[in-house]
């Protein structure tokens, strides 16, 4: 069984005085990362779906860096909307995983028995989704090279409808899509797609995979229906592969 961990939408921001959600959104984070740890058995990753940052600047991702280094297992970034490529590369780089000859951060790494490829669907300038035909190509070069092991793609936007959204299409253009889904559709070892972005929980068929997005880390920003007693729990998600049987997934939300 291999297992990951999925964080998402941490919005973390500099502490001015007065503004409490900083430190609010800081202390979410933390207890994630602690109750990722205390998890038996533990996730073989974590991966984070982008808007780390509130801003995008420096700071928030070396707060946000040193949060996530408490994890006892390796993660994984990937931007959002809110983010900067360029300060979210100089901080992680380090790490090695990012490709270093591509200005988008799109890499692929394996952990347990996963193909885990993560996808740069950010458009400068703007919070819809974008991609354009070299992330294209280079995801197609990625899938193309392990076309026998079990894979999962991790990404900001999510490429489907969220119907329970007030704004249920989150990419710039259909088109788009069109041909991210048929990029996919010649690569049937994609079993899952991880998205942050919406803020809320969702869960629908894309491309032949299975396709789900999760909860903010932010608690201040997450969307959908939540009794009063969590409104100061935050939410992750653990993702189960099972040979044979496919992916479980489990909601934990933090106390």
């Amino acid at each position: 069984m291999t297992i990951i961990a999925q964080i998402s939408d941490t919005h973390l921001m500099d502490v001015e005085p007065g503004d409490v959600r900083a430190p609010k959104r800081i202390e979410w984070l933390r207890r994630c990362v602690q109750d990722i740890n205390s998890l038996n058995p533990g996730p073989d990753a974590v991966i984070h779906t982008g808007d780390m940052s509130q801003h995008g600047s420096h700071a928030e991702y070396i707060l946000a860096r040193e949060i996530l280094t408490e994890l006892n297992m390796p993660f994984y970034v990937t931007p959002g909307n809110r983010d900067s490529r360029t300060a979210l590369r100089k901080v992680f780089s380090q790490d090695g995983y990012f490709q270093s000859d591509s200005k988008f951060l799109q890499y692929a790494v394996d952990v347990g028995t996963i193909y885990l490829v993560a996808v740069d669907s950010v458009c400068e300038g703007s919070r819809m989704g974008e991609l354009c035909d070299n992330r294209l190509g280079d995801l197609d070069k990625m899938l193309s090279g392990k076309p026998n092991s079990p894979t999962v793609l991790f990404m900001h936007h999510p490429p489907f409808d969220i119907l329970t959204s007030e704004y249920p299409f989150q990419f710039g253009s259909r088109d788009v899509v069109a041909k991210f889904t048929g990029v996919l559709q010649r690569h049937p070892q994609i079993m899952q797609i991880f998205c942050g972005h919406a803020h809320r929980d969702f869960v629908s068929d894309f491309a032949d995979a299975r396709a789900v997005t999760v909860p903010s880390i932010a608690v201040d920003l997450r969307l959908g229906d939540f009794p009063e007693t969590m409104d100061d729990a935050p939410v992750y998600q653990i993702h189960s592969l099972y040979p044979g049987h496919g992916f479980v997934s489990e909601t934990r939300f933090v106390a």
